[in-house]
């Protein structure tokens, strides 16, 4: 078998814990940044909505009540 002292194979160990961790904080932060996306997407859409509504009627005169 392969003679690989223990404390370089804990320390290999240790590495891919760490590596791991890393990953899926990475993970965490990518699937915020596209929450955050979607969302700033949404309120633009919504802005330019509104903006266009402005242009067409500046002073809400068109509106029915």
């Amino acid at each position: 078998m392969n003679n690989i002292p223990v404390n370089i194979v804990i320390r290999g160990v240790e590495a891919l814990e760490s590596i791991a961790n890393s990953l899926s904080t990475l993970a965490e932060d990518t699937k915020a940044r596209k929450e955050l996306n979607v969302e700033i997407y949404n309120r633009l859409e919504n802005l330019e909505e509104v903006l266009l509504d402005l242009k067409d009627d500046p002073f809400g005169l068109n509106k029915r009540n």
